[in-house]
């Protein structure tokens, strides 16, 4: 037994000491921002594997490398098994690994003693307030990782994000896209994005997925990797290979319509998907979507508003009540609702509801809980996924018909 002033600050020290100098030679990028961390994280792990580089990935839908693929219980994990899997990593021979880094694990300091090769910030919306209290406070988490960066100091940053000046500083190598990168084409269907782009020269992707933020997502993966030194040029014709992560506008085809599961639980993930969608060819958007309980009440006004602006009709449901009264989150949904909609809480009712709204060409956007395949209510974890639920909805109203 050893007594210590701070168990958690002699651990951190104790892992760092004896763990990093194991672990220093592999290069770490890390990704921070509201949305897009996983998408971004998830393109840089198969953009490198298609290289034939040995790569990790650890964020939101698990821990992944070669034929391993684990969940986790937190996007960025704590020090002791971060450190674990970072060794892990290592004794399969990767080179790389890629993270999200939450403003949880910034504030908890759950990185401790790593350095990154290359960092990047997405963007900064209303999220987690009832953790941080404060934009200010989130701001300030948020800011901790682009000051650890070592070799090359790369950190990519978007322009178009009202916040990224204050991500901007004089001892990284800072490329922003919107800026260094520009944008100059972007024309999309319901299955792919064409997009041209012009840094010193110009360049067209045909990327395999839908929606000006998806092509945010993919140029600071491609970007990442390029300031890494590897020529992408002979990949472009295996983008097609390319996926989203599971549970990001992941379609399910129903008839003629098209429905689209999403994570999506922020004001401007919302708007990005709604306002994407809205730009294919469709005859009316239905939106199944909900707020989580014991967590930031602010943006579920917000969400039920723009939810409203941008489908035809939508449908309030539970997301993961946790503790907290299903009544009361509603009550906040509805502060900002407006037009053509209906309560249905049971969210396998909710979808079954939708699924059946949809006539011809229509689009029924299910967001909120994505690649999540549980449900919480009053604090017991039972199983729910949108993916299976949509398929069985399916399934039942094939066989009436």
């Amino acid at each position: 037994t050893i007594v210590v002033p701070n168990t958690k600050e002699y651990l951190n020290n104790y892992l760092y000491e004896n763990y990093y100098p194991k672990i220093k030679d592999m290069k770490l990028i890390g990704v921070t921002g509201t949305n897009g961390k996983t998408t971004i994280c998830y393109l840089v792990y198969q953009l490198l594997t298609l290289l034939g580089k040995k790569c990790a990935y650890i964020g939101t839908i698990g821990f992944y490398y070669g034929n391993t693929k684990r969940l986790l219980n937190n996007t960025t994990p704590d020090t002791d098994l971060l450190y674990d899997m970072l060794l892990e990593a290592k004794e399969y021979g990767c080179e790389y690994v890629v993270m999200e880094v939450s403003s949880h694990a910034l504030d908890k300091n759950r990185v401790f003693g790593l350095e990154f090769d290359e960092v990047a910030f997405t963007n900064l919306t209303q999220d987690h307030l009832d953790y941080h209290k404060t934009l200010k406070d989130y701001i300030k988490s948020k800011k901790k990782l682009i000051h650890l960066t070592h070799g090359k100091k790369i950190c990519i940053l978007n322009k178009k994000d009202k916040y990224y000046k204050k991500f901007k500083i004089k001892d990284n190598n800072n490329l922003i896209i919107g800026k260094d990168v520009k944008i100059t084409l972007v024309l999309m269907n319901s299955s792919n994005t064409y997009v041209i782009v012009k840094d010193t020269v110009k360049r067209g992707f045909m990327l395999p997925f839908m929606g000006l933020f998806n092509v945010y997502n993919f140029l600071y993966a491609y970007y990442a990797i390029k300031y890494l030194g590897y020529n992408l040029n002979f990949l472009k014709d295996k983008y097609y290979l390319l996926k989203e992560p599971p549970g990001r506008m992941e379609k399910v085809k129903y008839k003629s319509n098209n429905i689209f599961i999403d994570y999506a639980h922020t004001p401007d993930a919302v708007l990005n998907v709604l306002k994407t969608v809205s730009k294919v060819k469709n005859n009316g958007i239905i939106t199944i979507i909900g707020c989580g309980g014991d967590r930031d009440k602010e943006k579920r006004p917000m969400m039920a508003k723009v939810a409203c602006k941008y489908s035809s009709f939508v449908i309030f449901t539970n997301d993961n009540p946790r503790w907290e009264d299903e009544k009361e989150i509603m009550k906040d949904i509805l502060n900002g609702a407006s037009k053509n909609y209906e309560v249905i809480y049971d969210r396998y009712d909710a979808i079954k509801e939708g699924v059946r709204m949809l006539k011809d060409n229509m689009i029924l956007m299910i967001l909120g809980k994505g690649h999540e395949d549980y449900q919480i209510i009053k604090g017991e974890k039972l199983y729910f996924s949108d993916k299976d639920a949509a398929y069985k909805v399916i399934k039942e109203l094939e066989e009436i018909n």
